[in-house]
């Protein structure tokens, strides 16, 4: 019993959060033990997955990162299935199944891809390093997802057949582009569930979240005349300085934090040459939106800016692609969210509960199955989709691993 009151003082910490408006769950004394004890394993979980580079789209890092998890499911007593995603989305979805003696039906849901390409690893390798709040471990992918997948691995070995009556695991490969060959099939992995827990990391201080966004594309065309820049270029019309054009018309259409989130990142040109007045441009732009409602204003909105070319004879032609949907907690999980709470209390821990993020997740695919979602169980860190270094919080590991398990012990009995 002292090496468990040990244990609570360090998940603790000297700078616990003030404490959430919840009642404190006792803590599961074997449980919180197991969950320490299995904690130091995970750092080496983490490298493997580091270790195999999983930029989405990369075939024979899909391939190896497969073949991977599947020897780690089925030695963990998992029946393993291979699933293809759709549209010529690179790697197979790997899902694997455990029958218990349980009352609840839970699914798991990670992604293998990151937004590094081969090659990052050279550059930024694997290591731990010390950090004000203890160790931290580097590398490109760690908190964003393979935190996630190291975190469900080990909350396996934490459970026993009673804690569920089905247990499936789902890990996608192309979350990192908006899950559109593999968000119908987690879709339909979570009708009939209990409750679906999303692994996405989250930060430091420790937060949860009623809200991800949906993620939008918007493409607008800019056709115009070619013409030779120095001799003729009244005879042209400047499809780029349209694009300016529509660019200045619409940077007012971002909403700021909180709120509708759009911004302009790509701009593509067929013809690049310097003297000749360009004919022909693409704008791509990042729409993040609460809801399909307000995806439909956006665009309505859009469509009456750009009615009128400032340039006459100039074409534009706008579109919005609704990729992946969003996700809104509904009162189940919120319920979720408080057991959490209850659960993370009883450690002398507290979360920040945001409403709603920017990002956009594969929640928001479960929760069309209407079903329970709760996001964000994966470790805490720092740096995803960032040029800087990327990082997780290795002292937080005992107490995610115990929140997981405790969580599917609930639902699942």
């Amino acid at each position: 019993m002292k090496s468990v009151v040990i244990a609570l003082a360090l998940l603790a910490g000297t700078s616990a959060l003030a404490q959430s408006p919840v009642k404190a769950a006792k803590p599961d004394a074997a449980l919180l033990k197991a969950a320490t004890a299995e904690a130091p394993s995970v750092t080496g979980t983490l490298k493997s997955l580091v270790e195999i580079e999983t930029g989405t789209g990369d075939a024979e890092g899909m391939a190896a990162m497969g073949q991977y998890l599947e020897g780690r499911f089925t030695a963990l007593g998992g029946r393993v299935e291979r699933l293809k995603p759709t549209g010529g989305v690179v790697g197979d979805i790997i899902v694997a199944r455990w029958r218990g003696t349980g009352k609840g039906k839970l699914l798991l849901i990670a992604h293998m891809d990151t937004v590094y390409q081969r090659g990052a690893l050279a550059r930024a390798p694997f290591r731990v390093e010390d950090g004000p709040q203890g160790p931290l471990a580097y590398g490109p992918g760690i908190s964003d997802d393979k935190s996630g997948i190291a975190v469900i691995l080990h909350t396996l070995p934490l459970l026993s057949q009673r804690d569920y009556a089905e247990l499936t695991v789902a890990i996608n490969t192309d979350e990192e582009r908006g899950s559109l060959g593999s968000g119908a099939t987690i879709t339909e992995l979570a009708r009939g569930q209990t409750a679906v827990l999303s692994f996405e990391p989250n930060g430091m201080p420790e937060r949860l979240t009623r809200g991800t966004s949906a993620t939008n594309t918007v493409i607008v065309t800019i056709k115009g005349k070619a013409s030779h820049a120095g001799s003729n270029p009244e005879g042209g019309i400047n499809a780029l300085t349209e694009a300016a054009h529509v660019i200045a018309a619409t940077k007012d259409l971002d909403r700021g934090p909180g709120n509708r989130r759009f911004n302009w990142t790509v701009l593509e040109q067929q013809r690049g040459v310097r003297n000749i007045i360009p004919d022909d441009i693409t704008l791509i732009g990042d729409l993040r939106t609460a809801s399909i409602a307000q995806t439909d204003e956006f665009r309505a909105e859009l469509l009456e800016r750009l009615k009128t070319p400032s340039i006459p004879g100039a074409v534009v032609k706008a579109e919005v692609r609704v990729n992946r949907p969003p996700f809104t907690a509904t009162e189940g999980s919120n319920a979720l969210i408080t057991a959490a709470q209850e659960i993370y209390a009883g450690l002398g821990r507290g979360f920040i509960v945001n409403e709603r993020g920017g990002g956009g997740t594969d929640a928001g695919y479960a929760s069309l199955a209407g079903v329970p979602v709760i996001e964000s169980l994966g470790l805490p860190g720092f740096g995803a989709h960032t040029t800087s270094a990327e990082y997780v919080y290795l002292e937080a590991v005992p107490r995610r691993l115990y929140l997981a398990a405790s969580l599917i012990r609930r639902l699942g009995r």
